[in-house]
């Protein structure tokens, strides 16, 4: 199952496209190129946050499910050696991304679900996505309040469709 990121609270600074080519130069203003990739080109996103609080009573938590059963009453319950253990329905802002990013990494860099605005037709779309950067840093602002920096990669996967009107 893909995750999605829930990117309330984000600022998405840059919106970004890449090409790829193969090129030479022959000399004198004579060259030749060749599309080598996708003719739509790979996208890439650089979000900024600047408050994210580490207490669900500063803002309202965000709800966290990384493959679990989830209940009717909240809450979500894995098996583990034939019992159950329940685990919280809602985290903060500041523990979301941090379990979010830990749960991509560790599972292979595994690509997730972004909602954005496409810039070629201006409708609001569902990416498949991965984080660039392998390290998550939170600058601390003051007591349970951090801020951090994000670059995204737009992912492809094979029988899977991205983008997606939403």
């Amino acid at each position: 199952m893909i995750q999605t990121l829930e990117t309330e609270g984000f600022l998405f600074t840059e919106n970004a496209g890449d090409w790829a080519t193969l090129s030479a130069e022959f000399g004198e203003g004579h060259e030749s190129a060749k599309l080598s990739g996708d003719s739509e080109g790979t996208r890439f996103w650089s979000v900024r946050i600047d408050a994210l609080p580490d207490d669900t009573s500063q803002v309202a938590g965000v709800a966290f499910n990384p493959g679990f059963l989830k209940l009717e009453n909240g809450g979500f319950f894995k098996l583990q050696n034939g019992g159950k253990i329940k685990l919280d329905s809602t985290v903060s802002r500041a523990q979301y991304l941090w379990r979010f990013f830990k749960l991509s990494k560790s599972s292979g860099d595994a690509p997730f679900w972004i909602e954005v605005e496409d810039q070629k037709d201006g409708l609001r779309k569902r990416y498949l996505a991965s984080f660039v950067d392998h390290k998550l840093t939170y600058t601390v602002l003051c007591a349970k309040i951090y801020s951090t920096g994000l670059q995204l990669r737009q992912r492809r996967l094979p029988g899977v469709t991205s983008p997606i009107v939403v």
